[in-house]
């Protein structure tokens, strides 16, 4: 092969050899001399949105008004390595709707595109989330449509659906979060057949029965619809990938028991192989659920405590010290997949700056139940548009949803609005 024709040229392959093979690559820095006056084309940005429950320890998380060294801060200091690439934000909040659970709202609306003052199809303000609306703009690049995996590892069943999805398609109609990393390998890395007759009788067979249900029933079977739909496209979608790509030199998880942090670092892992090879650009990661009254086993910290309670005992000098703990050792594993995605180099910088990585929480104070002045990172510049490195202090109570249109506006979306957004944030970009 004696050059490459820009015009047609893939950055995620190239063919060598007799056999005309295909494999998958990095981000190419050159392609060919014959094209040196051609710009590169941008990288896909990713998006993907962290939630850690019940807010942060805030004398451990906020810095002092008149400072902007927020790496000095005990919960934020491990993200050192790539402070120059982060932004914290502050002044953020979000409208409590009263006589619902608050630990509810807390996660279910926590990336929701409800108006909490609007007319609501759930008890609580929620809709069709950040990420599916960023979905449909952007999932026509990726065989995955979008990832929601979750780091829950409790196996009663005692508590709400609310507490356990920050992902949701519409009012009511859940994005199951994936808890197994083997279901969560099988999603990225194997294939099969999708058995798309048998499934075009099953919808056919439904849609029959479909005139006599009510417009509820109507609503729930057109989901239903459309979820399988869109399960047959993914397998689709992976299988034409996968002719043309390498997987991931990974191995399939076994059955061994994991401690907490290497059940999460296992899945934040995979979320990086995700974004490295194209398989998604959209994701959300819950490292724990919200308000969970099992006590969950801390291995690395030597205590087995309920993070729930711990928020509402924190005013003893003992429960806060593991309380910060626990805050602690959720930024240090957020900060690994950030050091793992820095250390990815594509095009004139890493996987990293073509990113927009989110760690937040619905609670800005977990004892007191507040909304207002809501913990929030955003890692990564976005392709260059985010001034990272720094402090951006907002007005107070300015809404969450400002940041959420932003980031919206920057996947590509054309929304003016978003929930109860006054516009887009207001110092976030370059």
């Amino acid at each position: 092969m004696k050059y490459l024709n820009n015009n047609h040229f893939n950055r995620r392959k190239f063919l060598y050899g007799a056999g005309g093979s295909m494999m998958a690559l990095p981000w190419l820095e050159t392609v060919a001399a014959a094209g040196a006056t051609a710009k590169l084309k941008e990288p896909s940005l990713r998006f993907a949105s962290f939630y850690s429950p019940m807010g942060f320890v805030r004398d451990h998380f906020f810095p002092a008004q008149d400072s902007q060294d927020f790496l000095s801060m005990p919960t934020l200091s491990p993200l050192k390595k790539v402070g120059d690439k982060v932004t914290l934000i502050t002044g953020l909040s979000r409208v409590n709707v009263r006589g619902v659970d608050v630990h509810n709202q807390c996660s279910s609306c926590y990336l929701s595109s409800a108006n909490p003052h609007g007319q609501l199809k759930s008890v609580y303000p929620m809709d069709r989330t950040l990420d599916h609306l960023i979905a449909d703009q952007v999932s026509h690049r990726t065989p995955i449509r979008s990832l929601e995996l979750n780091c829950n590892t409790f196996k009663d069943l005692k508590e709400s659906i609310y507490l356990d999805n920050i992902s949701w398609y519409g009012p009511e109609h859940v994005a199951t979060s994936i808890k197994d990393p083997r279901h969560v390998y099988q999603i990225l890395f194997k294939t099969g057949k999708s058995d798309k007759d048998i499934t075009d009788l099953i919808l056919e067979d439904a849609s029959n029965f479909k005139k006599n249900l009510n417009h509820q029933d109507k609503d729930k079977l057109d989901e239903y619809f459309t979820s399988v739909r869109e399960i047959e496209r993914q397998i689709e979608k992976l299988n034409n990938y996968y002719k043309i790509h390498q997987k991931a030199d990974i191995q399939e998880p076994g059955e061994a028991p994991m401690t907490r942090g290497e059940y999460i670092r296992l899945m934040g892992k995979f979320l990086v192989l995700a974004f490295q090879g194209d398989l998604t650009h959209v994701a959300t990661f819950m490292l724990a659920p919200e308000r969970w009254g099992t006590p969950q086993l801390y291995h690395e910290l030597n205590f087995k405590k309920s993070h729930h309670g711990l928020t509402h005992a924190q005013g003893q000098d003992r429960v806060k010290k593991m309380l910060v703990q626990v805050d602690r050792f959720y930024v240090e594993l957020f900060a690994e997949v950030l050091e793992q995605l820095d250390a990815i180099k594509e095009g004139e910088g890493t996987l990293l700056d073509h990113s927009m990585i989110t760690l937040g929480s619905g609670l800005g104070d977990g004892e007191h139940h507040t909304m207002n002045e809501l913990p929030i990172i955003v890692a990564g510049s976005a392709n260059g548009r985010i001034k990272t490195g720094r402090i951006l202090r907002c007005p107070e109570n300015t809404p969450l949803a400002n940041l959420w249109l932003s980031q919206a506006q920057l996947m590509g979306t054309s929304l003016k609005r978003f929930a109860d957004s006054t516009g887009p944030l207001k110092g976030l970009r370059v």
